[in-house]
């Protein structure tokens, strides 16, 4: 009699357990599909379309190989415009990164005054749409009538009519200092955050044994953003990488390609002359580079957690 009392209780808890397993399932399947309808399978087709010769205006492909990535890679163009985006990427997330630490450093004191109204005066850039500030920047900045244009001309920094964004030494140097005001609101919030994160006990701890505020920063603010930190440079990697609209609407890619960055390349090759499986072969080797971004961040997080 025990023993069936057992074996029932024993079925019971098995039932139990496959209910919630499956309600598990049946909970995380909308999730599962959304990505693999919308990400994994546009992933998938773009690497299979980077393979033929597809074009937008023509109905049929034939497979051709490695055919795209050998004339993406014996392109006299390509380098320059890799060369374009680790120079966008690079300098803007450093910006990024530096400016929106200085300010949520500053943010971050106490008793402030006026300290909500100046927040909120510094998150302005990040609402600001990127259609308004191309055409303010393509404004200030018109060789004709532009206002910073016509005070480099009056000072003799620049040429009568000319303008720093017609001037391939400079209009890839304006596009990254326009990108770091838009953008540094993000990085700003989040080691504000982190600032805020950080147990006060530790510095007071540090002034009893005779520490610094130059020491405690360095020894102790600076260990605790290490994680956010990384997170944010992968995170600004990505999305500056792939950033399109902004040097687009300012400069084209412009002077001379000087500005010409992969997603660029990427539009030119779909939108300028039809060629997709081309273009997917840029996107693909794109996607590669980014990849390597988040495998850095992936394994210096499962080090940190060891």
């Amino acid at each position: 009699m025990q023993g069936r009392n057992i074996k029932a209780i024993d079925n019971l808890r098995k039932g139990s357990y496959s209910k919630r397993q499956l309600l598990g399932i049946l909970f995380i399947a909308p999730t599962v599909l959304f990505l693999a309808v919308f990400i994994l399978y546009p992933v998938l087709y773009n690497i299979c379309l980077s393979f033929t010769n597809a074009k937008l205006m023509k109905s049929t492909t034939s497979f051709v190989g490695l055919e795209n990535y050998k004339k993406l890679f014996t392109s006299t163009v390509f380098p320059k415009y890799l060369w374009n985006t680790v120079t966008w990427t690079v300098f803007s997330v450093i910006g990024q990164l530096l400016l929106g630490f200085g300010f949520a450093l500053l943010i971050n004191r106490k008793n402030m005054r006026f300290g909500t109204a100046f927040r909120s005066f510094l998150l302005i850039p990040y609402v600001v749409p990127a259609v308004a500030l191309a055409l303010v920047t393509k404004w200030i900045l018109n060789g004709d009538y532009g206002i910073a244009s016509t005070w480099l001309q009056s000072l003799g920094l620049i040429d009568h009519r000319q303008s720093l964004l017609a001037m391939p030494g400079t209009a890839m140097t304006v596009l990254i200092i326009i990108n770091i005001w838009r953008s540094y609101p993000f990085p700003m919030l989040i080691y504000w955050a982190a600032l805020k994160g950080i147990d006060k006990g530790l510095y007071e701890a540090a002034y009893v044994d005779g520490a610094g505020r130059f020491q405690t920063f360095l020894h102790i603010t600076i260990p605790y953003l290490k994680e956010p930190t990384i997170v944010l440079a992968v995170l600004r990697i990505i999305w500056t990488a792939t950033y399109f609209d902004l040097i687009w609407m300012v400069t084209g890619g412009g002077p001379a390609g000087s500005t010409t960055h992969l997603p660029i390349m990427i539009y030119q090759a779909s939108f300028g002359t039809f060629q997709t499986g081309y273009a997917s072969a840029i996107s693909v080797i794109l996607g590669m580079l980014l990849f390597i971004c988040v495998a850095f961040y992936v394994k210096n997080s499962v080090t940190s957690e060891d």
